[in-house]
C-alpha cells in the first residue's frame, strides 16, 4: 500500500490538514481508493470549541483534523480508526488561580504541558472490534485547574473499554509507551485491508508520530511551500538518531531537515472557500497531487 507522510515544518500553522486533504480528494477523484491516517494528534476544548461540541454531542473523543480528512477521502472508517491517539487539551482555569490569589503558580504551570490534557484516547483493533482506552487527568479532575466539562468527561467513562488515571507526566509517558504502537499499528492495519493507498499526516512538527510505520514519499509543508523528500533518506536519518540514542517520536523538523535533500514546490495563497470546497481545493494543488501521485506509483 503505497503510503505518503505529511509534516510540518512548523509546531503550528503549516497547512498540513489542507495539503493533506486536498491530496487525499485529488487521488480519489483519479479513482484511487486512498484513505487518510493521523497517527496522533491534540485539539483544544477552547480554541477548537466547535469540534469539542460534535465530540459532546457523539459522547467521543476525536480531533476538528481527522473530521476534515475523513470528509476530504469520503471515507466511513470511524474516527478513532482514522486517528488512534488524541488528546483533549484545555486553557489554565485563570479565575481559580486569581481567585484564590495563586497567581505566581499560574504563570508557572502555563509552562506544563501535562497541567493542559484533560483527557486522552487510545483505540486498538483487536480481532475485528475496537477497544477505547481512557486516560484521565487526575488532576484536572480533582481540582479544576484547567477548564473542563466534568460531564462530557462522565460520557467518555461510560464508552470507554479501560480507564486510565494520570497523576503526572511520568504517568503520562508510560501510558504512552504502553499502548501507542499498537493502537497506532492495529489501525493502520485496518486501514490496509480495505485501501490501495494512504495519506499520513503528522502531529505538529513531529517528523516521527509512529515509529514502525514506513512510507515511499515523505512531504514537509510551511506556508508557501511543499518540500518533497525520499523516503528512503528520510528514513535512514531518523535511524541515525536513532542510534545516538535519540527518541524517534520526539525528533522535530527542524532535527532532520538539515540533512536532507528536497524538491521545493510552490503552494498558492487560497481563499477561506476554497480550503472547505475540497473539489476546489484539489484541484488548486493539482500540481503537487500529480507529482504525489507520480512519486508513489498509481
Amino acid at each position: 500500500m503505497p503510503s505518503i507522510f505529511i509534516f510540518g515544518l512548523f509546531p503550528e500553522d503549516s497547512g498540513k490538514t489542507v495539503f493533506s486533504s486536498a491530496l487525499a480528494r485529488g487521488f480519489v477523484s483519479r479513482g484511487i481508493k486512498t484513505c487518510v491516517f493521523k497517527p496522533r494528534s491534540g485539539h483544544s476544548l477552547w480554541h477548537q470549541y466547535d469540534a469539542f461540541l460534535k465530540c459532546r454531542e457523539a459522547g467521543r473523543l476525536f480531533c476538528e483534523d481527522i473530521m476534515k480528512l475523513r470528509k476530504a477521502c469520503r471515507s466511513r472508517m470511524p474516527f478513532e480508526v482514522l486517528n488512534p491517539i488524541d488528546a483533549l487539551m484545555a486553557p489554565l482555569n485563570a479565575g481559580r488561580f486569581i481567585k484564590h490569589k495563586t497567581v505566581d503558580q499560574l504563570y508557572l504551570f502555563e509552562e506544563d504541558v501535562f497541567l493542559h490534557l484533560v483527557a486522552e484516547r487510545y483505540t486498538i483493533c483487536r480481532n475485528d472490534e475496537l477497544k477505547n482506552i481512557l486516560c484521565i487527568n487526575r488532576r484536572i479532575e480533582e481540582s479544576n485547574i484547567a477548564l473542563n466539562d466534568p460531564e462530557y468527561l462522565k460520557g467518555l467513562k461510560r464508552r470507554a473499554d479501560k480507564i486510565i488515571y494520570l497523576h503526572n507526566p511520568e504517568d503520562w509517558s508510560r501510558t504512552f509507551e504502553e499502548y501507542s504502537s499498537e493502537a497506532i499499528m492495529s489501525c493502520y492495519g485496518r486501514i490496509s485491508e480495505k485501501y490501495s493507498h494512504i495519506i499520513v499526516e503528522g502531529y505538529n512538527d513531529a517528523v516521527c508520530p509512529g515509529g514502525e510505520l514506513r512510507y515511499d514519499l515523505v512531504v514537509g509543508v510551511a506556508p508557501g511551500a511543499a518540500i518533497f523528500y525520499d523516503a528512503e533518506e528520510f528514513h535512514k536519518v531518523i535511524e541515525i538518531h536513532k542510534s545516538l540514542g535519540k527518541n524517534p517520536t520526539a525528533l522535530r523538523a527542524k532535527d532532520i531537515i538539515k540533512y536532507l535533500r528536497g524538491r521545493i514546490m510552490p503552494i498558492p495563497p487560497l481563499p477561506s472557500s476554497h480550503l472547505k470546497d475540497y473539489d476546489l481545493l484539489s484541484r488548486d494543488l493539482g500540481h503537487l497531487v500529480d507529482l504525489a501521485l507520480k512519486s508513489v506509483g498509481d
